[in-house]
């Protein structure tokens, strides 16, 4: 079933929005208020678009025949800048089996994706392209030195254009961000901040961030008790560009509406409020992960998959605006 937002609910929307701006160091605050606000801003949107605002609950599939095929699993998406550009992950019937794809939009549509110069020989997942498109940050299964086997653990790495705009050699990020476990899902903000996952499919995940230091990074930092917990896996993070969202999966929560359902946080001085799940506009009884935001905020895409009977995963997308009544 579809919903649209009306002029009235949009009008009580705002004001809660507003309201949560102009109170923000008011103590017990919901964070579902604050989310709202940072997730889809304040700025002006002409009643027009808002009365006739599509929501479908679930969102809607992107690009459908496309990018999305109902014939394979895609995972991952992000987009540079302009929108034009999309990077994904596609799961393969052939070794390596997990692949990079790169599409361009033209005259309105996405062309056939191909696999990258920098992926097919090693499983690689997971891409996040900054809005210049001049770098991409992935996981791979790669051997760091460059030949021999693939690892057995997943390390995150990236990979810049050279000044022809060519693509170099992909980096891998060092030890103070890979580790013995698994390093999954990368994304950066502007000022070069990496957050991502780390642990293992017999334990858990917990999200970290990297500061950038010098040419390289800090010693990765466990995020704080509003978005890690000891009793639930905490995956698949995408930090907003401005640093200031961060959405991410969880499995299993009681509050769920599936296996994994998308959750929020907003940085407040610093302090990641405890996050909130995003609702019946994107979660459902399915599994629902791999989040993505485009660089202004506005869409946000993520993967849906069934496992009983098992259906390839496809990407969904939705307005933001379709958040604000978490």
């Amino acid at each position: 079933m579809h919903r649209f937002i009306s002029k009235r609910s949009w009008s009580l929307g705002l004001a809660v929005v507003l309201s949560s701006a102009s109170m923000a160091c008011a103590a017990g605050e919901p964070e579902s208020a604050r989310v709202s606000e940072a997730l889809v801003g304040t700025e002006a949107v002409s009643e027009e678009a808002l009365r006739f605002l599509h929501c479908p609950a679930g969102g809607d599939m992107f690009a459908p025949g496309e990018v999305s095929l109902p014939e394979r699993s895609e995972y991952r998406l992000s987009f540079t800048g302009d929108g034009n550009t999309a990077y994904y992950h596609v799961d393969l019937a052939e070794e390596p089996y997990q692949a990079l794809f790169v599409t361009h939009k033209v005259n309105g549509h996405w062309i056939p994706g191909q696999i990258v110069p920098f992926s097919g020989t090693f499983q690689d997942s997971d891409p996040f392209v900054t809005p210049d498109g001049n770098t991409v940050y992935f996981s791979s299964a790669r051997p760091v030195s460059g030949e021999g086997p693939q690892r057995s653990d997943t390390d995150l790495w990236v990979v810049r254009r050279d000044a022809g705009g060519d693509w170099g050699t992909p980096e891998h990020l060092g030890p103070n961000i890979n580790s013995d476990r698994q390093e999954l899902y990368v994304s950066a903000t502007r000022d070069g901040t990496l957050y991502f996952a780390s642990g293992t499919f017999d334990t858990d995940f917990n999200v970290y961030k990297a500061e950038r230091r010098g040419p390289g990074y800090a010693p990765a930092e466990k995020l704080g008790a509003g978005v890690n917990s000891d009793d639930y896996w905490e995956y698949n993070s995408h930090i907003s560009w401005d640093g200031r969202v961060l959405i991410f999966a969880s499995l299993n929560r009681p509050e769920g509406y599936g296996l994994g359902d998308l959750y929020a946080s907003v940085n407040v001085g610093g302090r990641w409020l405890k996050a909130v799940n995003l609702g019946p506009s994107v979660n459902t009884e399915k599994d629902e992960f791999h989040p993505s935001l485009s660089v202004d905020g506005r869409r946000l895409y993520f993967v849906r998959q069934t496992w009983a009977p098992f259906v390839p995963s496809d990407f969904y997308q939705l307005d933001t605006l379709c958040l604000l009544g978490l």
